[in-house]
């Protein structure tokens, strides 16, 4: 199941988290499925009561830019429920890929999955920000509401 979500946060809110990623703090994950720079958010005020009926296993902000080059192959994920939300477009490249289809990134478009989904990302030059969650729950059985979650 893959959903997409246009405008789930505002360019306020994704500016927002951009601000929480501290380049010279950050942590990198580099392996044979991933590959990028993150700021984990577990604990840290998000802000907005848009992720209220989340239960969060991991939520952080990741940065991907040229010096990272990503996997071609596709991979899922472990956890049941997944989501990338686009933070910013001022980048080329970077392009989220489910399949055949291809997501280009747009300022809070939320891409809402479950870990059987599998994807990848192309290159990019520039700096790429995302926020990524991982949840234990479904928050999509709660009512959706303009393109919320309530």
């Amino acid at each position: 199941m893959l959903v997409e979500f246009s405008n789930f946060l505002t360019s306020e809110e994704s500016n927002y988290f951009i601000s929480l990623f501290d380049k010279n703090l950050q942590e990198h994950q580099d392996d044979d499925i991933y590959k990028f720079y993150y700021k984990d958010l577990m604990g840290v005020d998000l802000q907005t009561n848009k992720f209220n009926n989340f239960d969060f296993k991991k939520i952080r902000v990741q940065l991907l830019d040229e010096t990272i080059k990503q996997i071609d192959k596709p991979h899922g994920h472990l956890n049941p429920w997944s989501f990338v939300i686009f933070l910013n477009t001022d980048f080329k490249g970077g392009e989220l890929i489910f399949g055949n289809k291809i997501y280009k990134p747009e300022v809070g478009k939320m891409l809402y999955f479950t870990g059987e989904e599998t994807h990848r990302v192309n290159n990019c030059i520039g700096d790429r920000y995302t926020l990524v969650g991982f949840m234990h729950n479904n928050p999509m059985k709660v009512k959706k509401t303009n393109n919320n979650l309530i």
